[in-house]
């Protein structure tokens, strides 16, 4: 898939409020993002892909919970339902697996979830594009932009 990934000149397009960072450490896990922004897991959000009976879709949810693929299913109505593998995740949204960030078209192409966690944060942390770098960005500009399925989609 051919998309734009310009994590910058998404934010700018949408008018989003976030900067974006580049550190010194590999970001592309929670316990690296923890390490470079001193945030706690449940203000940094992963963006996972999901392959479901008819396509992919991306679940954002903090990152002191862990996916539940079988209410993954349940939401999108799907047989079943299974994280992407790391060369599906690059041909469906043109990041590596560590750095695959909502703010990017390939992302808001697919369907979206938000796991409810998410909306309880006002700002978090959020892949970035790149395996060293993150966005700290609004949650209501995030969700305006990427209209997700708001559903509980996680565990502890």
């Amino acid at each position: 898939m051919s998309c734009r990934n310009d994590v910058s000149e998404f934010i700018k397009r949408y008018g989003i409020s976030a900067r974006v960072e580049k550190f010194d450490i590999e970001v592309s896990t929670v316990r690296g993002a923890v390490k470079a922004t001193g945030s706690p897991p449940s203000e940094i959000v992963k963006t996972l892909v999901v392959r479901v009976d008819d396509g992919y879709a991306a679940v954002v949810l903090t990152g002191d919970r862990k996916v539940d693929l079988s209410k993954i299913a349940k939401v999108l109505k799907s047989r079943t339902s299974r994280l992407a593998s790391y060369d599906e995740v690059k041909e469906v949204t043109g990041f590596e697996v560590g750095g695959v960030s909502p703010l990017s078209d390939c992302v808001k192409s697919l369907r979206v979830i938000f796991d409810c966690k998410v909306l309880e944060k006002n700002w978090v942390w959020c892949g970035g594009g790149d395996l060293s770098t993150l966005a700290y960005v609004s949650v209501q500009d995030l969700r305006r932009v990427l209209q997700p399925i708001v559903a509980d989609v996680s565990r502890d």
